[in-house]
């Protein structure tokens, strides 16, 4: 049996939508959810991903939606939204996931444009989705935020892409107070090395060959591997599900022990 089986009474017939869909760890949500029985929306700016995820999601007799769209760009998203609410319906399920790494220079060298740029897809970008997905959402739906580990704690050259981060924590808690009277549950997720294009991006901009990175950077979580992208989507399954019907205003780390490792790593 399947991981998504395990759920799938808990989401035929919900409306999922997904932004950051085209690709990673958003392309892995979205399959997850159309397989346990979601009718799943995609957003994201490229088109020809959001093609192959749509035309995958098909091919298992599922039925996605993709829209086209910056969720940086409040117009963007708010018409996206519009289109999704007239085919598919109002969603049970929004996954703010799209997100971006940005520059990695210490706060004295960093572009200030490069600054705006990391906040306004990572942090803007989620209260563009919420904002546009709130007013629609079904009694008892829920909403899922994709943070990080770095969400959680700080790394030296990574100010916009961590504080964007913290950012979405922020909202995360402050939404969970102020939609608990709808039933709406709020959870942010928190991954730690995850093996998707962007540890590759990573692994690029730190001029490190891809074996040696996954080595080294493994061993800064506990159990001393990276995390599949199917165990994050575990957790987006698990969040969106009955079965955490009393979880919200959550950070939920997804990273091997990492934030808590206080053994030191071996050379």
């Amino acid at each position: 049996m399947s991981n998504s089986s395990l759920y799938e009474s808990d989401f035929i017939g919900k409306v999922a939508w997904v932004t950051g869909a085209a690709s990673g760890m958003g392309a892995n949500h979205a399959l997850r959810l159309a397989r346990a029985g979601c009718r799943v929306g995609l957003i994201d700016v490229d088109g020809g991903g959001l093609g192959r995820v749509s035309r995958a999601i098909a091919a298992e007799g599922r039925e996605a939606q993709a829209e086209t769209g910056d969720v940086s760009d409040w117009s963007a998203i708010s018409e996206a939204a519009d289109r999704l609410l007239a085919t598919l319906g109002p969603p049970d399920i929004v996954v703010a996931n799209a997100g971006i790494l940005g520059a990695t220079d210490p706060v004295a060298n960093l572009n200030p444009a490069d600054w705006a740029r990391v906040i306004a897809v990572n942090l803007t970008g989620v209260f563009h989705t919420c904002k546009a997905a709130i007013p629609h959402m079904t009694p008892a739906g829920t909403l899922i935020l994709v943070s990080s580990v770095s969400g959680l704690r700080g790394y030296a050259g990574s100010s916009a892409y961590s504080a964007s981060k913290h950012g979405v924590i922020g909202l995360m808690r402050t939404l969970a107070n102020e939609l608990s009277d709808q039933g709406i549950r709020v959870n942010a997720i928190c991954p730690g090395w995850v093996d998707t294009p962007m540890f590759d991006l990573q692994v690029e901009v730190a001029g490190l060959d891809r074996a040696v990175a996954t080595a080294v950077w493994s061993r800064d979580q506990l159990l001393e591997r990276l995390v599949t992208p199917d165990e994050v989507s575990d957790a987006v399954l698990w969040l969106a599900s009955p079965r955490a019907a009393m979880v919200t205003a959550v950070a939920l780390p997804i990273d091997g022990g990492l934030t808590e490792r206080t053994l030191p790593t071996s050379g």
